[in-house]
Formats: structure tokens, sequence, C-alpha cells
């Protein structure tokens, strides 16, 4: 899938309605009959000769937009950190629940 894009299932069906973008760039024609739009950098859509994948090591892995909702692993704690921050969130619910328990007449 293309970056920024929804999941698609049962709720966001996959539909014709998701090409539009790409036929308004590449034409409806699969043979390369009309002439291709280049979105340019900010894009979705791009032309690239075969000159610029040489250049790339033939490297197909094109990926010039970022996903906005994505978090960079880089930017991540360490996963003893994460882990500690999870059981830490868990033990509170934990209380809670106990506490709502209780304040229902269910005890503990």
């Amino acid at each position: 899938m293309r970056a920024n894009m929804p999941s698609f299932g049962k709720r966001t069906p996959f539909t014709t309605e998701h090409f539009k973008g790409f036929l308004a760039a590449y034409g409806e024609d699969s043979h390369g009959g009309p002439p291709r739009v280049d979105e340019g950098e900010e894009g979705r859509f791009r032309c690239l000769t075969r000159e610029a994948l040489r250049a790339r090591g033939d490297n197909l892995d094109l990926a010039w937009l970022r996903d906005e909702n994505a978090t960079r692993t880089e930017d991540l704690p360490e996963p003893d950190e994460i882990a500690d921050m999870i059981l830490e969130r868990l033990t509170t619910a934990m209380t809670e629940i106990a506490a709502l328990k209780a304040a229902l007449g269910g005890g503990v």
C-alpha cells in the first residue's frame, strides 16, 4: 500500500475511486499511450527514467512520501523503557478496575 492510505476492509472497501489520482497521472491506457504527468517532489505519482533507477542501484524502494502517522523508530524509547511504561499503565488500570469492582459491591 502507498503511504497515507486508509486500511481497507469491510468498513473501508477498496474501490475504483482510490485509483482516480493514478488514472489522472498515468491515463487509462495500460500500454502507456498518453503522456504521463509527473506530480513532482511533493506529488504522489512520479515519472522515473530507466537511467534514474539505474543511478539508484536499481532499487525500487521509492519512498518519497512520508507516512504522516508513522513514528520514526529512531525516536522510540528503548524496549525496556516501553515495557516499563506498559507495565505501569496496566498496573494503574488493574488498580482502577479493582476500585470500581469494590464500589459496585463486588469486593476485590
